[in-house]
């Protein structure tokens, strides 16, 4: 089985806990966009794992690969190996020659640049994603495999310093020693993660010819897609399915399923539109039911009520197959729900996403009421193996078949807590 996870809102739909969920069907997981701006819980008898580079299927998986796509924090990536290697001593990792690295510049020019936006600033994670992925385009950017030459690492420090250097005017890098000092330590942190490091396109195209199963990961979600996303409130990369090509070298064409995580409801961290957010005591309650704080900055997240036209949107940009529905356990506990059915601008429904903000700002929402399903009995729910979808609350299944009915496509697997035991699959097939 050859098999994509993508996120299908603002991010943090809980991708981390599907990945996991499902990467025991398959020996490779493949990461291909992003970098430690992204964060993955995993929840298991084990204890509680925080991912934001490695791809969360690192605890069951035999092998884990970072793609090209990505942007790599090596320090970071240091400690995230170092505590994998102690919950999964046999996991082996590969990490693509051709990813770019974040340095500490980068992450100084990320809060820069943040100032200069003013009223159009993004709301980043400052961990220089943004920055980094610039310097890829301006093909100065620092590879991992220039790690292992400090030459190279020194050549391109000062490339990188000269070009921003008005940004990087009160940083501690106009002094040259500190530059050479972070060249210095950039090499060595290669030369730490060598051991790792192989041409990971060719590894991939290898595991597909010997029939190995293969999970590609991605992050972020796709309204965060440099393109079709909510721009410019968005990551710097590319978050739909047919990224995976450009991010790990393997052909979308030979995927065969597409799975959509989504959530019960909709959160989002940053600034920028949000055209079903909730406000004022009902946001802090969904907010601290559902623990809705950021993994990476544990920044509070905005939170609104599902939208069924920018899941149909996102349905259709990565031609999903199914969807796998997180955070039921947390949406039931409200005392009245809603979803979004449609948008509409000048009193009639529009069958589009407003690419503008002025046109955003126009847009009004028709919601469905919905009625709650309380808290789960997960331990009856889970008392058989057969018949588990059939326990759910009615209105549960009346929630999850309102999906179904206005996507066309089937919710196979439902999430109803934070452990992997407590998923409900119903028709996924490895």
């Amino acid at each position: 089985m050859l098999a994509a996870v993508l996120g299908m809102q603002f991010g943090d739909e809980g991708k981390g806990k599907i990945t996991d969920y499902l990467s025991e069907n398959f020996d490779v997981v493949v990461r291909f966009n992003g970098g430690n701006n992204a964060g993955h819980t995993v929840v298991t008898s084990q204890g509680k794992f925080k991912f934001h580079l490695i791809p969360s299927g690192s605890l069951r998986s035999s092998i884990v690969i970072l793609g090209n796509g990505m942007v790599i924090d090596p320090y970071s990536l240091q400690d995230e190996i170092s505590n994998l290697k102690k919950a999964n001593p046999d996991v082996q990792i590969k990490i693509s020659k051709m990813a770019h690295v974040v340095t500490p510049i980068h992450k100084f020019l990320d809060k820069s640049e943040e100032a200069v936006r003013g009223g159009l600033s993004i709301g980043t994670t400052a961990q220089g994603i943004g920055p980094t992925y610039e310097d890829k385009y301006a093909r100065t950017g620092v590879r991992v495999v220039d790690l292992l030459d400090k030459d190279i690492v020194s050549r391109k420090i000062e490339i990188i310093y000269h070009m921003k250097e008005n940004l990087l005017s009160d940083s501690p890098y106009k002094d040259k020693n500190e530059r050479n000092k972070l060249s210095t330590e950039l090499h060595e942190a290669g030369l730490n993660l060598m051991q790792y490091l192989d041409y990971t396109e060719n590894l991939i195209f290898r595991f597909s010819q010997e029939n190995k199963s293969i999970l590609f990961e991605g992050a972020q979600g796709t309204m965060l897609d440099i393109d079709f996303g909510m721009y410019p409130f968005v990551t710097s990369s590319s978050t739909l399915a047919g990224a995976l090509s450009s991010g790990s070298g393997f052909p979308f064409r030979k995927i065969q399923r597409v799975i959509g995580v989504m959530k019960a409801y909709v959160s989002k961290v940053g600034s920028g539109p949000f055209p079903t957010e909730i406000d004022g005591d009902l946001a802090v309650k969904l907010r601290d039911i559902g623990h809705e704080y950021g993994t990476t900055t544990g920044r509070p997240r905005r939170v609104g009520w599902l939208d069924l036209p920018l899941l149909n949107y996102s349905s259709r940009l990565n031609d999903v197959d199914s969807f796998a529905l997180t955070k039921v356990d947390t949406l039931g506990k409200l005392s009245e729900i809603k979803v979004c059915e449609k948008y509409m601008q000048d009193g009639k429904d529009v069958d589009f996403i407003p690419r503008s903000l002025e046109e955003i700002e126009k847009i009004r929402i028709r919601y469905r009421t919905m009625k709650p399903w309380g808290d789960l009995d997960v331990e009856n729910i889970f008392s058989k193996q057969e018949g588990q979808y059939e326990r759910l609350p009615v209105e549960l299944r009346d929630y999850v078949e309102l999906i179904e009915k206005n996507t066309g496509k089937p919710v196979e697997i439902i999430s109803l807590g934070e452990r992997r035991e407590n998923t409900i699959h119903r028709s996924f097939k490895s």
